[in-house]
C-alpha cells in the first residue's frame, strides 16, 4: 500500500491504540471469549438495541460478505454465524487481529485483509453484501470509498452502510451546543478536534481521528450511482440531550426511538447495485 494520507494514519493510531468497543468490557481479560461476548452484549443490549431488527444479520445467510472496518468483530461474528462467507477489511491491524481471534474462539473464520476502503484490493463484482457501520465517515475520500463499494459488489448486490447523521440530536445538542459552545471546546480546540472527541480515547492527545457528519441530502449524493436507495435514521438515547437528558431518563429507550427516530445519530443506508 502506498504512503497513507495523514488522516488515515490518525485512524490507525486511534484504533490500534483503543480498539473500538474495548472500553465496554473492561472487567474481562482482553482477547478472551468472555471479553468478546461482553462486548457483543453491550453493543446489542445497551448501546444499540435497534441494530438486530434494522441490520437483520440472519437474513444474509449464504452471502459472500465484506465488512469494511470491523472493530472487535461483533457484527462480523453475527454475519458469520448467520452463514456468510466473510472478508474483513481494515486499516487497523489490531482490529483485524481481534476480529480473527473473536471468530476463531467461536468456531468461525474470516479472511482478514489489511487495506484501504478507498482502494480496495478486490476484483470487480466480488461480494453479495458490503457492510460497514460507523466507519466510512472517518476516511477523507468517503465518495471514493462508496464508489469502491459499488465496484466490488456483484450486480444486484447490497450495500448496508451506517454513517454519522448531521441532523441528529446528538450532533447539535450534545456535540455542538453543549460541548462546543457552552463548554467552550469549539473555541479552544477548533472544529476538527471537537468532532474527534466524539470517539473514545484513553489518551486524547494520542490521535485526532477525522470525523464527518452527513445529512440525508449529502447521503443521496454519495449513493447516486446505486439503485433502490433507502435511508433511515436510528439511535436516540437520553444522553444525547445533554443536561436536558436528565428529564428523559425515565422514558423508555424504545419510546424515544419511536418519537425522535428521524433525529437519530446514525443514517443507515441500504442500496442495491444495478
Amino acid at each position: 500500500m502506498s504512503e497513507l494520507h495523514p488522516d488515515k494514519r490518525e485512524v490507525q493510531k486511534q484504533w490500534d491504540g483503543d480498539p473500538c468497543g474495548a472500553v465496554t468490557a473492561e472487567r474481562e481479560e482482553i482477547g478472551t471469549l468472555a471479553f468478546y461476548r461482553a462486548v457483543r452484549e453491550h453493543r446489542y443490549r445497551v448501546y444499540a438495541p435497534w441494530m438486530d431488527e434494522v441490520m437483520s444479520f440472519e437474513s444474509w445467510s449464504g452471502s459472500r460478505a465484506l465488512e469494511i472496518g470491523v472493530g472487535l468483530g461483533s457484527d462480523h461474528y453475527r454475519l458469520a454465524k448467520a452463514g456468510c462467507a466473510m472478508t474483513a477489511l481494515d486499516l487497523s491491524r489490531e482490529h483485524l487481529r481481534h476480529t480473527t481471534r473473536h471468530l476463531a474462539l467461536e468456531g468461525l473464520s474470516t479472511a482478514p485483509v489489511y487495506g484501504d476502503a478507498e482502494r480496495m484490493p478486490f476484483p470487480d463484482n466480488s461480494f453479495d453484501l458490503v457492510y460497514s457501520f460507523g466507519v466510512l465517515h472517518h476516511t477523507p475520500g468517503t465518495q471514493k470509498a462508496i464508489a469502491e463499494v459499488l465496484r466490488v459488489l456483484r450486480p444486484a448486490g447490497t450495500a448496508l452502510i451506517g454513517l454519522y447523521h448531521r441532523n441528529s440530536c446528538f450532533f447539535w445538542i450534545s456535540t455542538v451546543i453543549q460541548n462546543g459552545l457552552l463548554r467552550g471546546r469549539l473555541f479552544r480546540k477548533g472544529w476538527r478536534r471537537l468532532l474527534s472527541d466524539i470517539e473514545y480515547r484513553r489518551n486524547p492527545a494520542a490521535a485526532i481521528p477525522l470525523v464527518k457528519v452527513y445529512s440525508r441530502r449529502d447521503t443521496i449524493r454519495l449513493f447516486r450511482n446505486f439503485d433502490q436507495v433507502k435511508i433511515e435514521s436510528h439511535h436516540i438515547e437520553s444522553s444525547h440531550f445533554s443536561l436536558a437528558g436528565v428529564l428523559l431518563r425515565s422514558v423508555d429507550r424504545q419510546r424515544l426511538e419511536n418519537w425522535l427516530r428521524r433525529y437519530g445519530w446514525y443514517l443507515v443506508i441500504r442500496a442495491q447495485k444495478r
